[in-house]
């Protein structure tokens, strides 16, 4: 039998699954971790955090398959978009902790590559803009504020390719984590952008100049790797790449029109386009599949999952202790209050962004989190499902800046954590007025990391094999009643943001 790994670093956590050449899952293991958050608007993680999470899990399937590590024909690795990469000296030993997408902090440096290059300029190279959200406004705010550290540095290195590194001994980055970059790929030639790299000062010698497909294998597990991994020496690595994508493919997004939405700690709405649609409001980069064609656009909620969390870690004590009790999940005692409620929560509008500052398609760095229309009758059930209502409205929001591109939606999927509640794909249904398919029992970016390693290996000939690997999914259709009532509260949820825009912005001058 031949068998194959995928391995996802994920914000939260680190997950591995082992399957063999049919998708059927052996095993799957998982690490717990959390951010650092020195200052509101910052988020920082350690590399050494996920590369421990990623040896006790790729080993602990190993294990636990009890398959022979020889039989293992391949493994790949993804992880979340790892913002400023992380800073390594010559040594390749972190400087500094890496700098994650959901950190807000690079506001000054936006505004002196706005008065230098302007978005206009580096949209038509990178197919990206302007804002904290990117790769590159970090890198420039450690140069500015860090300049010892900035001195040391000999590569920012993706965090999937930093472990990479580790297990192989070869050092490359794959097209989605070099396109999220952003202001320094050129989106059209698959390229660093030199041109861009000049004018804002970020030499090119901090990047490797083997620049992959997701699925091309970048190494071989080195003596020290497999102790690492517990897979055998000479084991075949693949590139990886960005978790959203990867998710999307695990997701089946494969065709021109397809949406997959991965509604895990942040929310990605990744769409598939075989043509260049490119759009100031959309994150864009190259597939995970046949990257040097394959556009992945994207927009997003940077708090969609992390809201429920926060609900669930801060006002949902008695849930908690429930779960610990019977051994149902918190989450799913919560959904049970939260259908007791009508749709629009009797009048509650949430605005799910709990971070300062939202990405694509808001680009608005004062943004935040609110409720309003609480009154004395609502119960923590009624917040809670404001809070599943909240990233709805987002999400149709995200939707409709991907259509105004010309952006077909055909297929739409909801992967990750947050779509195993059928209350909130109902809701995410009615909402957005699309049909939401969902993967029972689905293993996320791993699964799209074992398809990658087996597209790399030849393992696997054909990428729409993923179809077969998913079986069958469960339709949620909108319901027409519902849907009118939702347009009603979507239009609240506009108009909140365009509201509270002026009292956002004096709360951080404040």
């Amino acid at each position: 039998m031949t068998y194959l790994v995928g391995t996802d670093i994920g914000t939260m956590g680190t997950k591995s699954v082992l399957v063999d050449a049919e998708g059927g899952v052996l095993a799957s293991a998982f690490r717990e971790y959390g951010v650092i958050n020195p200052q509101q608007g910052w988020a920082e993680q350690w590399p050494h955090v996920w590369s421990q999470a990623v040896s006790e899990t790729m080993k602990e399937v190993v294990d636990a398959s009890k398959v022979d590590p020889r039989d293992v024909a391949g493994a790949c690795i993804s992880s979340l978009y790892g913002g400023s990469g992380i800073p390594v000296d010559r040594d390749y030993r972190a400087i500094r902790p890496c700098i994650i997408w959901a950190d807000r902090r690079a506001t000054q440096q936006c505004r002196k590559v706005e008065e230098k290059i302007g978005t206009d300029e580096l949209f038509k190279v990178t197919g990206n803009v302007i804002d904290p959200y990117y790769g590159y406004t970090k890198m420039l705010w450690i140069n500015d504020n860090e300049p010892e550290n900035w001195g040391r540095i000999h590569r920012f290195e993706a965090p999937n390719s930093y472990v990479s590194r580790l297990i192989t001994g070869d050092e490359s980055v794959d097209l989605s984590s070099a396109g999220n970059y952003g202001g320094i790929f050129d989106i059209h030639k698959r390229d660093w952008s030199e041109e861009m790299m000049e004018e804002l000062g970020i030499p090119r010698s901090f990047f490797p100049e083997k620049i992959v497909s997701s699925e091309e294998i970048v190494g071989e597990v080195t003596e020290e790797g497999s102790k690492f991994t517990g897979l055998a020496k000479g084991t075949p690595i693949c590139a990886g790449g960005i978790d959203a994508p990867v998710s999307a493919l695990a997701g089946g997004a494969i065709r021109d029109g397809d949406l997959a939405s991965m509604l895990g700690t942040s929310m990605c709405n990744g769409f598939i386009s075989h043509t260049p649609r490119l759009s100031p409001r959309l994150i864009n980069m190259p597939y995970v599949v046949d990257g040097t064609r394959i556009t992945y656009g994207f927009t997003g909620i940077v708090t969609a999952g992390y809201c429920v969390r926060w609900f669930r870690d801060e006002l949902g004590e008695a849930e908690r202790r429930r779960s610990e009790e019977t051994g149902v999940d918190a989450y799913a005692l919560l959904d049970g209050e939260a259908e007791k409620v009508p749709p629009g929560s009797d009048g509650l509008v949430f605005l799910p962004h709990l971070m300062v500052g939202e990405r694509a398609p808001y680009w608005d760095e004062h943004l935040r989190g609110g409720l309003l229309g609480l009154g004395v009758y609502h119960t923590r059930a009624h917040i809670f499902r404001a809070v599943l209502e909240g990233v709805a409205y987002a999400m149709r929001y995200s939707i409709e800046a991907a259509r105004e591109t010309g952006q077909p939606i055909k297929r739409t999927t909801l992967v990750d954590g947050g779509a195993r509640s059928p209350l909130w794909r109902r809701i995410i249904a009615d909402v957005t007025g699309l049909a939401m398919d969902y993967i029972p029992d689905a293993k996320g970016a791993p699964l799209g990391d074992a398809i990658l390693a087996g597209l790399g290996t030849g393992v696997i000939t054909d990428h729409t094999v993923i179809e077969d690997w998913l079986g069958e999914k469960v339709k949620t259709e909108p319901n027409p009643k519902q849907a009118a009532l939702y347009d009603a509260y979507y239009d609240l949820y506009k108009s909140s943001l365009e509201a509270n825009k002026k009292i956002f912005e004096k709360m951080g001058e404040i």
